[in-house]
Order: structure tokens, then C-alpha cells, then sequence
């Protein structure tokens, strides 16, 4: 379990919708449905090891309070932090229940 702490780093949360190109292919469409004040816990070292192995990712886990739009995120979305886009890998099943919501993010490379 991580200790939710701080919550001093702004996040931006967003959703995709599919538009078509110009040649008429699906493409996702990012817009924002949130921002939200957040404490961010980088990988251990460890993690961050496997991850440059792993072509450059990095996880990182994002504390949040629990309210209707954190409530209601998806692993199809993502959040945008420190100029960097973050694709959500999961949330804490249990940690709504205690008023806050833990998210678990990779940094694409």
C-alpha cells in the first residue's frame, strides 16, 4: 500500500475518442475530463532498472482524494504530468473505500 502524502502536483486527466484522419483511419482524440491535485511516487530503483531495460518506461503511482471523476477512470485513459503523458495500468481495488484512489501509470518512452 502507498501512502497517499502530499498532494501537491496538478494532473491532468483525459479520455480519447476516436476521430478519422485524412485518410479516413480511426485515430485517438485526447481531451481533458479533469485535473486534480495529486501525490506522485516514482518506481523504485529496481523498477526503474527493469524499465530502462524495458525501452525507457517508468511507473510511477498517482494518490488522489476519490470523487466521481477519479472514480471513473478507465486503463484507456491517461494523465498528463511534468510535460509527459502517462497511460493508467491500473488502480488500488480497496483504496475508494478510504476516500482516496492510488493509480498506477507508465511513462511511454
Amino acid at each position: 500500500m502507498v501512502r497517499i502524502g502530499r498532494r501537491d502536483k496538478l494532473v491532468t486527466l483525459e479520455r480519447a475518442t476516436m476521430a478519422q484522419n485524412d485518410y479516413g483511419e480511426e485515430v485517438p482524440t485526447w481531451s481533458a475530463i479533469g485535473q486534480e491535485w495529486a501525490a506522485v511516487f516514482y518506481g523504485r530503483g529496481d523498477e526503474r532498472r527493469q524499465a530502462a531495460m524495458e525501452q525507457g518506461s517508468q511507473p510511477a503511482t498517482f494518490g488522489m482524494l476519490a470523487n466521481p471523476i477519479t472514480l471513473g477512470l478507465k486503463v484507456t485513459d491517461r494523465i498528463q504530468h511534468a510535460g509527459t503523458v502517462w497511460d493508467i495500468e491500473g488502480m488500488a481495488p480497496d483504496t475508494p473505500r478510504r476516500g482516496e484512489i492510488e493509480i498506477t501509470a507508465v511513462r511511454g518512452g
